[in-house]
């Protein structure tokens, strides 16, 4: 059994290894995001559904991703970690989304008769998407070293908008032609294919493969290892109720509803108020994602080495002047291409500030308590993300699309004020008394 060992390699000894394979655990988290966040919406709205309607299914089926701050503190104390820390949770999460797309597949509901079993399902998929968010995320931060973060970052929310990007595509393309069941039965497949990545791999030398083949926990995994549900919350409430930890949540809390609204908002005014086709929306999507998703990867190390938070705050403020000029041109809209420049833009300056926002979110974490911790910050900026598409319902109803540009844009300005008062010399100090 010992000449098997070798054949299966380890994250741990290898930076592209941990890359890539990063990259591919978010593109498989990233497919129940493209078809209930793009290609389901733009189909809707092709059946005329209201954006109220529209905007209220998104935010419900993301609600799932703000449960995140629950499934952190169980990953922390419960692991099998002869498998490592974060895979089994991992290998858990994957084979619980391909059963909810071949579910989905069974029962293959209509969108204006079933809105609510569609949502329900929308909702189960994204338990095991969030759930293995949780799970790659505690493994990017165990795995990365601290020069790697914003380039791991570049590859992981890279391939995650690639991941949307195509299934968004795909899945539009399966609704407008076969329907619901070819939609899912392909996003099962993708979800099948990329199960086998971590299935081969180990987190670090020595460990399982599988609970009964031959390896051990490693002492970096041990040694990790939280010893009891009262020191893993201490650790975790000390963590996120430092100054720079609070102000943070804030700033990603103003870019997650600004981004939120967006996308709610999108397929009902490029389908309904701009007569766009539902499957141009969709493949537009997919084809901003992609080049956004490129640039990301690409400018990662720039990023590491000019620096995450000077990144930001440049382009925080070009999102601002992009958002402000499209609330002062909406009479344009229809013309010279340009909201469809504008939603290209705005993916690329997204993947930018996501990347640089993650790497800040990380370098916030006490090691011990990483996953409970870095799960916190992101359910609440999946909560606020669903806020945002939630606002789509009262904006409706108060202003036009032009207003609600001019209101993100306000969103943004407030957000630029607010990473003035970034200083992660006072946390680095702040941490040191808590380790």
């Amino acid at each position: 059994m010992s000449a098997i060992l070798p054949r299966f390699p380890s994250l741990d000894d290898s930076k592209w290894l941990r890359l890539i394979c990063l990259a591919f655990l978010y593109a498989g988290q990233g497919l129940p995001i493209g078809i209930y966040q793009v290609a389901l919406p733009a189909y809707m709205a092709s059946l005329g559904m209201s954006a109220a309607e529209i905007g209220g299914f998104i935010a419900f089926v993301f609600i799932p991703w703000s449960f995140k701050l629950f499934a952190g503190p169980v990953m922390d104390k419960f692991s099998f970690l002869p498998m490592g820390r974060r895979r089994p949770w991992i290998l858990l999460a994957q084979t619980g989304l391909l059963l909810s797309f071949l579910v989905l597949c069974f029962l293959n509901p209509e969108p204006a008769s079933e809105y609510w079993l569609l949502a329900a399902l929308g909702f189960l998929s994204n338990i095991f998407g969030a759930l293995q968010d949780v799970a790659v995320d505690g493994m990017a931060i165990d795995l990365l070293r601290e020069d790697e973060r914003a380039q791991g970052n570049a590859f992981m929310y890279g391939g995650q908008m690639t991941g949307i990007s195509l299934a968004g595509a795909v899945s539009s393309w399966a609704l407008m032609n076969s329907g619901l069941i070819l939609a899912a039965s392909l996003m099962g497949l993708c979800v099948f294919l990329i199960l086998l990545i971590p299935l081969c791999l180990r987190e670090r030398p020595g460990e399982r493969i599988l609970p009964w083949t031959q390896g051990i926990a490693t002492s970096g995994s041990l040694s990790l290892a939280a010893a009891s549900w009262k020191s893993i919350l201490t650790r975790m409430f000390q963590a996120l109720l430092l100054p720079m930890s609070i102000l943070l949540v804030l700033i990603e809390a103003l870019n997650r509803m600004t981004s939120g609204l967006l996308v709610a908002a999108s397929p009902v005014l490029t389908v309904q108020e701009l007569g766009w086709p539902p499957l141009d929306y969709s493949n537009w999507i997919a084809v901003t994602g992609v080049i956004a998703a490129i640039t990301g990867v690409i400018l990662g190390p720039f990023i590491d080495r000019i620096g995450s938070l000077r990144i930001l705050k440049w382009i925080v403020l070009f999102r601002l002047f992009t958002f402000l000029a499209m609330s002062y041109f909406d009479n344009m809209w229809g013309t010279f291409s340009l909201f469809e420049s504008f939603i290209l833009v705005n993916a690329i300056a997204t993947q930018i500030v996501t990347v640089a926002l993650i790497a800040l979110f990380m370098r916030l974490c006490l090691q011990r308590v990483a996953a409970s911790q870095f799960a916190v910050y992101m359910a609440l900026a999946n909560l606020t993300y669903s806020m945002g598409s939630g606002l789509l319902v009262p904006l409706s109803k108060l202003t036009d699309y032009s207003g609600m540009m001019l209101f993100s844009g306000l969103m943004l300005g407030l957000m630029l004020l607010l990473l003035r008062f970034v200083n992660f010399d006072r946390h680095d100090r702040d941490l040191l008394k808590l380790a």
